[in-house]
């Protein structure tokens, strides 16, 4: 390392293309941290400075900034003493730095943070990523630290420039890793996830990383900076050691962490990448495991381990008949095992085997982890039961489901109904169940629209009937709304299909039974099943009209002239939403107006005034206000209903959306009205029926009690009012006059 310039102890040198460095060594004279100064006239911007140790205790700084054109003074002083002048040459005229030299004084310590420089502040300072000097310099400092580097080598492509690299560490690196690559063409930074794993032989560890390394051929450099060191590697050559990333996982069944690692990395790629990360868990899953039943060992399984965006769902069961059993743990990537008593709700439950019949007493559990990083979509997360011994059990779940509808089935199957309360709800199940019905949400959309006859420009009524899966009562629904000359004047139908599998089937029974009545009609296909309320919410984004009448496919009318008599109190501004008087098959009521009431555990429930009783008894015959009505068949105007947002959407698959939106109306401020004089059959729940899901009961549990945590007050304050009754009669018009409306 020669120097250009000698002045006062001071060298400069050349660092870059128009970068400069200088440097002064502390003189053995001066105190062991002396603090030096370097002034000049007009200070180059930036000017960066760097203070190392040396071998001897002594130190040395280095100035970096850029010099081009006229040389230029500085002065250098110690400890606000006597300053030496220095005069600096621009970098052209200066010899390089010579790293060798400037390292073979500097305590090892201090090579390894000058590096770190380098590669960080200094050249995102200057912007000399790109610049040859430069980087020739800082490949002879890599020179310097490791004459031989170790081998680095590309395991597999992973698609697009991204690269499954391998190398050894020594024992004590860090995996919090920087990555740089340095070639002669330029330094540039990859941001890996790093994993290192652990107890390979020699002393050495191998490490993998995932890089992003399309602009650049070898032969190059990998430097590896961790908190405690720093790694130099060589990638000598392109070649893959494995053809593709699927035959990689095949045959790495037991890199579990490194495998997981991938998951979350797949997981951020906006091509396909979730895609990718699930077909292969899928192709080569892990091979799940439990703790087999023992008359006295604890045993245990996880059957639910959904990997959500923010958080963990476990559930599954344990048997420790003899108190030996210290916790279940998930078991990070990293290696670090995290309880899953931090939120937990566990119930008394019972297992049993397919190899033995008999059923065993066992605790069910169901907890929610939260995680400061998302796992991606990693369908098995490992497990372990810890045992007060300090021995372990690995615990690894069948794969999970990935598509949001069976994610949702499975958080409702994991508590059974009568379990169901608010402990496992709030904290665990709820958070669950309302990112799944998001994500759902966000998947279904239109997939096509068929219109049958020629379509009123502007319809008075739309008339919005959600279809799933049954069919079996528009023939008959249909011919009682196509009897009715009003209707057929002025209104739409807008038949929304939430089962789109039965597409062909509906097209060609609504084809025929226009043919039959001439009703004009437009069917709207979902592109899949998303519940009750998103169907609703399409066919009124698709609705003409300026009143919306929402109806189901089982409700079908008794006589003309219902719509009417449900509409008039709408149109004088009465009611922001009216019912009619529904009835079963053998006449006896169904529903005349709706109250709710709590259930033993405080939650609201939905109830039907005088259900089961003769439909014309005599209090159900009362026109009046009431605190909500069923969306079997519910009357509203189409811009209060986009007022209020339409049916909420996050309620499960369909129930108490109805009580939902007429609470949302109330808080608008308007009434709800019962109209008894219109009647309709309704076929209660034939379609609801279908779904298993819905029938095992948790789903309406968790809508009762979300309905409840959203209402709670407003529900209490409205049923504590003397004229919540059912014979309070129709409130007063905006002109106050009351209503009069013939019963039927």
């Amino acid at each position: 390392m020669q120097p250009k310039t000698e002045q006062g102890g001071a060298n400069a040198f050349r660092l870059g293309s128009d970068l400069t460095v200088l440097v002064w060594d502390q003189p053995p004279t001066l105190p062991g941290r002396s603090r030096p100064t370097l002034t000049m006239a007009k200070p180059p911007v930036p000017l960066v400075s760097l203070t190392l140790p040396l071998a001897d205790g002594h130190q040395r700084t280095l100035w970096a900034m850029r010099t081009a054109g006229l040389p230029t003074t500085a002065e250098i002083s110690v400890d606000g003493g006597s300053a030496a002048p220095i005069r600096i040459d621009p970098a052209d005229s200066l010899p390089p730095l010579d790293m060798e030299h400037l390292f073979a004084t500097l305590a090892p310590e201090a090579r390894i943070r000058f590096l770190n420089v380098l590669l960080t502040a200094w050249r995102s300072a200057f912007k000399v990523a790109t610049d040859p000097y430069f980087c020739l310099i800082v490949e002879d400092a890599l020179h310097a630290l490791a004459p031989s580097p170790r081998p680095a080598r590309i395991t597999c492509e992973l698609g697009r420039g991204r690269f499954l690299v391998e190398t050894t560490v020594n024992a004590e690196f860090d995996d919090k890793l920087s990555v740089y690559v340095v070639s002669a063409a330029g330094i540039s930074q990859i941001r890996p996830k790093a994993i290192i794993r652990r107890g390979t032989r020699g002393g050495w560890q191998a490490c993998h990383f995932i890089a992003e390394i399309a602009n650049q051929s070898p032969p190059y450099q990998l430097v590896l900076l961790s908190r405690n060191g720093a790694a130099i590697r060589q990638l000598s050559e392109r070649e893959t050691r494995c053809p593709n990333l699927s035959r990689w996982w095949t045959d790495n069944r037991d890199a579990v962490e490194l495998r997981e690692l991938l998951v979350q990395h797949l997981a951020t790629w906006p091509d396909g990448g979730p895609a990718t990360a699930i077909d292969l868990q899928t192709r080569a899953p892990l091979k799940d495991r439990h703790v087999p039943r023992a008359a006295q060992q604890p045993s245990g399984q996880v059957d639910l381990a959904l990997a959500l965006s923010d958080s963990l769902l476990v559930g599954g069961w344990y048997h420790d008949p003899s108190s030996m059993l210290a916790g279940i743990d998930y078991l990070q990537a990293d290696g670090k095992a995290v309880p899953l008593d931090g939120n937990i709700y566990e119930f008394p439950g019972w297992a049993q085997t397919q190899a033995e019949k008999s059923k065993t007493d066992v605790t069910g559990f169901v907890a929610r982890l939260p995680l400061d990083q998302s796992l991606g979509p990693l369908l098995q997360p490992r497990f372990q039961m810890r045992l007060a011994s300090g021995a372990v059990k690995s615990l690894v779940p069948p794969p999970q489901p990935f598509e949001p509808v069976l994610q949702r089935n499975q958080i409702l199957r994991a508590v059974p109904p009568q379990h169901a309360i608010d402990d496992a709800f709030r904290t665990i199940l709820a958070p669950a169940l309302k990112e799944v019905e998001s994500r759902l949400g966000k998947t279904v959309e239109v997939k096509r629209t068929r219109d049958y006859g020629p379509q009123q420009q502007a319809p008075l009524v739309s008339l919005v009937v959600p279809l799933y899966k049954v069919l079996d009562f528009l023939r008959f629904q249909l011919s009682g709304l196509a009897t009715d000359a009003w209707l057929m004047a002025n209104a739409e139908l807008v038949f929304v299909l939430d089962s789109p599998e039965i597409q062909d089937e509906t097209e060609h029974l609504l084809g025929g039974l226009h043919l039959l009545h001439g009703f004009p009609m437009r069917l709207v296909v979902m592109n899949r099943n998303g519940g009750y309320a998103r169907a609703c919410n399409a066919g009124a984004r698709m609705a003409r009209g300026s009143i919306l009448v929402m109806l189901n496919s089982d409700v079908v009318p008794c006589e003309p002239g219902w719509a009417q008599t449900l509409i008039d109190p709408i149109l004088s501004g009465a009611f922001g939403a009216v019912g009619p008087r529904l009835i079963f098959e053998d006449r006896s009521l169904q529903h005349a107006g709706l109250y709710f009431g709590r259930d033993q555990r405080g939650i609201w429930l939905n109830h039907h005034f005088y259900k089961g009783l003769p439909s014309d008894y005599a209090p159900a015959m009362r026109a009046r206000a009431v605190p909500g009505v069923t969306g079997a068949c519910l009357v509203t105007t189409r811009a209060l209903y986009d007022r209020v947002g339409g049916f909420t959407e996050d309620y499960i698959i369909g129930d108490y959306e109805d009580s939902d939106l007429c609470l949302k109306i109330r808080r608008a401020g308007f009434e709800i009205g019962y109209a008894p004089s219109a009647c309709l059959y309704h076929l209660e729940r034939q379609s609801i029926r279908r779904s298993q899901d819905y029938m095992r009961g948790v789903a309406s549990q968790y809508n009762s009690w979300l309905h409840t945590e959203r209402w709670n007050g407003e529900i209490e304050a409205l049923m504590a009012r003397d004229e919540r009754s059912p014979n309070t009669p129709l409130p007063a018009s905006p002109d106050d006059r009351t209503f009069e409306w013939t019963n039927a």
